[in-house]
């Protein structure tokens, strides 16, 4: 079936995770059991794998959002605000906090430019996309950079009125 989007990908995912995960656990139980009776190893061993998984998801959170917040976050601002520029987009006016019924009301709006019909539904798409299947990080930081770009895209078309 590997003409089924992302079928052998996801396989391949999924049959990494589980075989690296019984290793781990296998390696933490072998020494868990080094100082622990058999049931208390187990009990032991399932308590650190977890731990350890919950330590290394944090860790990769909090590297990302820093890499994103130190390095990234203001050029992909200053891109997304470029692009609403060059687009036309309507103003956000008191919209501009919430994303997603500004993006809805500009790709249901015909006073909006097709490109920039596209540009709305398209970003709408990737946002709701990376909430329910992307990583948490790669989330947070896309509703970040839209939400501050379209409060700077609405300061400048006040501005420019």
């Amino acid at each position: 079936m590997a003409t089924r989007f992302q079928s052998s990908e996801s396989r391949s995912f999924w049959a990494g995770i589980i075989l690296w995960s019984i290793l781990d656990f296998a390696i933490v139980l072998a020494i868990a059991s080094m100082w622990n009776d058999w049931p208390a190893a187990l009990v032991v061993a399932a308590a650190a794998t977890i731990a350890i998984w919950m330590v290394l998801a944090l860790y990769g959170f909090a590297r990302y959002m820093a890499y994103f917040w130190f390095f990234e976050r203001e050029s992909r601002t200053r891109a997304t605000v470029d692009q609403l520029v060059q687009l036309k987009m309507p103003a956000p006016n008191e919209l501009y906090n919430d994303v997603d019924e500004y993006l809805l009301s500009a790709a249901n709006d015909p006073s909006t430019s097709n490109d920039g019909r596209l540009f709305a539904g398209a970003t709408l798409g990737i946002l709701e996309a990376t909430r329910k299947f992307g990583p948490r990080g790669v989330a947070i930081s896309t509703a970040m950079v839209i939400e501050e770009s379209l409060r700077r895209y609405s300061r400048l078309k006040l501005a420019q009125e």
